[in-house]
C-alpha cells in the first residue's frame, strides 16, 4: 500500500487511529513524518524536495528506520492538521528559510552541520521541536506522545501542559513495529 496523504474518512474506514508517526533513521539522524505506521519512498520524496550533500534523500531500507515518537490525538482532523504542520515546518526550514535555519544549526570547523560519521543529531532535535510546535497549534485538549525513549523529547519546559509523554513498551530491536500496532489498537478502543 502506497503511503500517500490519507484523509480522515480513509483512515477511519481502514482501521487506522488518529496518530502521527515520527521515524528516525539510525544511520543519519533524519526524521520522516507519516500518517501510517511505516515509512515509504513516496513519503521521503515528498518531504525531501531538494536533497543535498548535508541532507541527502534517506535510504528506504526498513531496518534503518525506528519509531521516534507517536502522537495520538482525540480527533482525526487534529491528527491530519498536525501532520500538515509538521510537513510545512520542514518545507520552511529546508527550502523557504534555509539560510536562517542554517545559521541556527551547530557547525563543525568547516562550517557544515555538525556530524559524527554520517549521523547528524540536528535533524532529530529539529523534528522534536517541530512536533512541540505542531501540537501547540492543534485544538485537541489532550494529546499523548509515545516516545522510543523519554529523553528524546528534550526539555519539558518546551512542551505545553496538554501533552502527556509516555514511553513505548520495549520488546527488542526487531519488534518495534509490533509496538506501533498495539498503540493503534489501543487508540481505537
Amino acid at each position: 500500500m502506497a503511503s500517500k496523504f490519507r484523509n480522515s474518512t480513509w483512515l477511519k474506514s481502514n482501521g487506522f487511529a488518529p496518530q502521527v508517526f515520527l521515524f528516525r533513521n539510525v544511520m543519519s539522524g533524519q526524521v520522516v513524518y507519516s500518517q501510517m505506521p511505516h515509512v515509504s519512498a513516496y513519503l521521503m520524496r515528498q518531504q525531501w524536495r531538494q536533497p543535498n550533500k548535508e541532507n541527502p534523500l534517506p535510504d528506504t531500507r526498513h531496518d534503518l528506520w525506528r519509531p521516534l515518537a507517536v502522537a495520538q490525538f482525540e480527533s482525526y482532523d487534529a491528527a491530519i492538521k498536525a501532520f500538515h504542520n509538521l510537513v510545512e515546518l520542514r518545507y520552511l526550514r529546508d527550502i523557504k528559510r534555509r539560510q536562517e535555519a542554517q545559521q541556527l544549526r551547530k557547525k563543525d570547523s568547516n562550517g557544515r552541520i555538525w556530524k559524527s560519521g554520517h549521523y547528524r543529531p540536528t535533524y532529530t532535535m529539529e523534528a522534536t521541536a517541530d512536533l512541540s510546535t505542531a501540537l501547540d497549534i492543534t485544538k485537541d485538549k489532550s494529546v499523548k506522545v509515545f516516545w522510543d525513549g523519554l529523553w528524546w523529547r528534550g526539555d519539558e519546559s518546551s512542551w505545553s501542559g496538554k501533552v502527556s509523554h509516555l514511553d513505548m513498551k520495549r520488546f527488542g530491536t526487531r519488534e518495534k513495529f509490533v509496538v506501533l500496532d498495539e498503540l493503534r489498537a489501543g487508540a481505537l478502543q
